[in-house]
């Protein structure tokens, strides 16, 4: 008979698996979209006609692109840990899987 692996050995495997497949992390190609809402606004006349005005608008957007990646980044690696944690450590014997479960086994 084989015996149940440990939940944490467990873990530790899936965390590898996913980290490599995720490495990257997300990307919301902050590059283009900041060109994009730079030429939104030239084209509406909201920005002004100078290159250093274009430069330091493209520079906001770019870092403002670039904590929202951050902060997407952390909420996913928050909600992979949190699906882990419920789906290895959640006991509930009570589910309705689990009581037609039972009542096969009678």
């Amino acid at each position: 008979m084989r015996r149940i692996l440990a939940p944490g050995y467990i873990t530790a495997v899936l965390t590898v698996i996913s980290h490599s497949t995720f490495a990257e992390g997300i990307d919301l190609d902050c590059e283009v979209f900041s060109k994009q809402l730079v030429d939104r606004l030239d084209a509406e006349g909201l920005l002004s006609q100078s290159e250093p005005d274009r430069q330091s608008a493209l520079t906001i957007t770019r870092d403002l692109c670039s904590g929202t990646e951050a902060s997407a980044q952390q909420q996913y690696e928050a909600g992979k840990q949190e699906a882990l944690d419920s789906w290895f450590f959640e006991n509930q014997p009570d589910k309705a899987g689990n009581k037609r479960l039972k009542n096969l086994k009678r």
